[in-house]
């Protein structure tokens, strides 16, 4: 009767480690409560099929029928490809297979008995912390991967894994001569870290490709950007041109009034002339023909919008390209201008741009509030989501809306971005090191 029972504590806990790891490891479809209140049920069934099972086939295969009632569930509450979720039945069954040949070992190698409690205790520790080990290895290459379909990957680490079940379960021991259960334990063990560190170093090339793309993506933006600033700055050259038109008809019209002598011609053409001297975009912010034209954008901008705008650039000789430079300074006033017109009280802007020995600092400072955290809540989240939460890294990206850009070039440059203030005030800070 004892051992009954502690053959179906084993099942619970294997089974329980198993709907860990489908929960964990796969992209779930529905909300958090709902996918845990599924898995659940999934699992009382899973014990009921390797109840049944152990009964008929043995202990081996009652883990085999929960895992697969499990995979069926999987198939209708998570995202991923039907491979990957087998793949999970697979690596269930890996993790029984080699506790089944690292347990007697190492149980037996205790300088002292350990028949009874100490082993049933041991043996789920054993379970626990190896569920927890796969969960950890796996964790970010099953989420990465989780859009793509089946691969000759997957169905090699199939097979891969298929080989450490067979290593595990004894089934082909007779390749060993000697010591078989620990020659058994160092395979399956070197087999083990060989399917970890393959799953991991694929996520790493995949990373390491997706970065790639994502800086071919910035290269062709930075290209269109370009147009864009080319664009902007024939619009400011054309409204300068417009504006010196202007004043040389209006000196037209002015003298020959005077030869009419209707004196308030010339009153009027220099209140026109002053009226548009204090034109935004006839402003000259900085030396560099296309950062002029983009601050006078901005300058325009916060002038429509009631916005007082003040600038003080000087950019200097630094590694930056022209785009690049355009682009910081773009989303930096963008984001300023456009905080700064929303703000109910007085409205302004203050930008600055440094040059440093090997750096360049730009400062915009505006009328506005720092945006506030939402503390984070279960409500209405998944649970790939909260996982997401609890182990992905928080870069703070929410601060910085509007800014993605410019924080790619800010870290090309070892340099730094921040955001501080006070009650109706934000400093937005950009530092670059060269």
């Amino acid at each position: 009767m004892k051992k009954g029972m502690l053959i179906v504590t084993d099942l619970a806990i294997a089974l329980l480690c198993a709907a860990g790891l489908f929960l964990t490891l796969l992209e779930d479809r529905f909300r958090l409560w709902a996918t845990v209140a599924c898995y659940g049920a999934a699992y009382l069934l899973s014990l009921g099929a390797g109840w049944i099972a152990a009964r008929l086939a043995g202990p081996s295969w009652a883990v085999t029928a929960g895992a697969l009632v499990l995979f069926g569930a999987s198939l209708f509450l998570s995202r991923n490809n039907p491979l990957q979720k087998f793949y999970l039945v697979l690596l269930t069954l890996a993790c029984h297979f080699y506790l089944e040949a690292f347990l007697p070992p190492v149980l037996g190698a205790m300088p002292f008995p350990v028949a009874g409690a100490f082993a049933a205790v041991f043996s789920l520790a054993a379970q626990l912390a190896l569920a927890a080990l796969v969960g950890l290895c796996f964790y970010r290459p099953f989420h990465h991967f989780s859009d793509r379909g089946p691969s000759a990957f997957l169905w090699g680490m199939c097979l891969v894994t298929l080989a450490l079940c067979a290593v595990g379960n004894g089934k082909v021991d007779f390749l060993f001569r000697l010591h078989i259960p620990a020659q058994r334990l160092l395979v399956a063990t070197l087999l083990f870290a060989a399917v970890i560190f393959v799953f991991r170093s694929v996520y790493q090339a995949g990373r390491f490709r997706q970065g790639a793309t994502e800086d071919s993506l910035r290269a062709q933006m930075l290209t269109l950007k370009a147009g864009d600033y080319t664009d902007t700055l024939a619009a400011v050259q054309a409204a300068k041109a417009a504006q010196k038109a202007g004043e040389y008809a209006l000196d037209t019209v002015s003298v020959m009034v005077q030869d009419g002598n209707q004196a308030l011609v010339p009153r009027y053409a220099a209140i026109y002339k002053q009226n548009n001297a204090k034109s935004p975009l006839a402003g000259l912010y900085s030396q560099n023909p296309y950062v002029n034209g983009v601050i006078a954008a901005k300058a325009a901008f916060a002038a429509q919008n009631s916005v007082s705008f003040e600038s003080n650039a000087f950019t200097g000789e630094t590694p930056l390209t022209t785009v690049e430079l355009c682009v910081l300074i773009s989303e930096m006033l963008t984001r300023a201008c456009g905080e700064a017109a929303a703000y109910e009280g007085e409205r302004r802007v203050r930008f600055t741009a440094q040059p440093g020995e090997n750096s360049l600092t730009m400062e915009a400072v505006y009328s506005g509030q720092l945006p506030q955290k939402e503390p984070f809540s279960l409500k209405g989240k998944t649970l790939s989501q909260v996982l997401g939460w609890l182990f992905d890294e928080n870069t703070g990206e929410d601060d910085f809306h509007g800014l993605e850009n410019a924080r790619d070039i800010v870290e090309r440059y070892s340099g730094n971005l921040s955001l501080s203030g006070a009650p109706g005030e934000v400093i937005l800070r950009m530092s670059l090191r060269f």
